[in-house]
């Protein structure tokens, strides 16, 4: 007799809001803070930054980024623009809202385009909430960090066709090894290979995670 594995259902909302870390880097009190709390969310706020390292390396599941006021030590000209810039350079699979009270005098800002949304600071806690569950629903399934591999491999891509089923494999469980092997030997910069393989690794943990 044979046997298929059934598919594992993704988590519910309230699990995910139980297991999400949520960073808010603003140098006022967020006004959202209480009541995000109050619903279960676990919620950290920066009124600086803290640590560059933990903005890219998965620490955090979901960042709320205002984008006036910060990061006037590591980015004094951009602040936020520049430290969302950095984020999403270094590891395009971190989610970020960015928030600001001056949206929209910074719309022509380029820098925008690179966040996941984008909020006015006073806009409601219903707008907020709602936006962060969607994302963190998206950020638990394998599908959105291999679209986000994708998407960085651009025009690359026809040179690892075997990347996804590898990433698929690593986000299953497996090594990183033979994805790692892959993809600096077909890769032509060993930077872009670098940053594929933390998408795909901190996708493992993600989906392991709430598996």
């Amino acid at each position: 007799m044979w046997f298929t594995s059934r598919p594992v259902p993704e988590p519910d909302i309230e699990t995910l809001r139980k297991r999400a870390r949520l960073l808010v880097v603003d140098d006022h009190v967020f006004p959202h803070m209480r009541l995000f709390t109050r619903d279960g969310y676990h919620v950290e706020r920066w009124p600086e930054i803290k640590n560059l390292s933990q903005l890219i390396d998965g620490h955090f599941d979901l960042i709320l980024l205002d984008l006036q006021g910060v990061g006037l030590n590591e980015s004094p000209d951009l602040q936020g623009l520049g430290i969302l810039q950095h984020i999403k350079t270094s590891n395009p699979a971190q989610m970020v809202i960015a928030y600001s009270a001056a949206t929209q005098r910074l719309s022509s800002n380029t820098y925008l385009d690179l966040a996941d949304a984008v909020l006015d600071k006073d806009s409601s806690y219903v707008d907020y909430k709602t936006l962060v569950d969607q994302f963190l629903t998206r950020r638990s399934t394998p599908g959105y960090f291999i679209q986000v591999m994708n998407r960085d491999l651009g025009v690359n891509a026809a040179n690892v066709p075997k990347a996804v089923p590898k990433a698929l494999r690593v986000m299953r469980g497996g090594s990183t090894s033979s994805l790692e092997t892959y993809l600096r030997a077909r890769l032509p910069s060993a930077e872009q290979a670098d940053r594929i393989l933390t998408i795909i690794s901190i996708g493992a943990s993600a989906v392991q995670f709430v598996s």
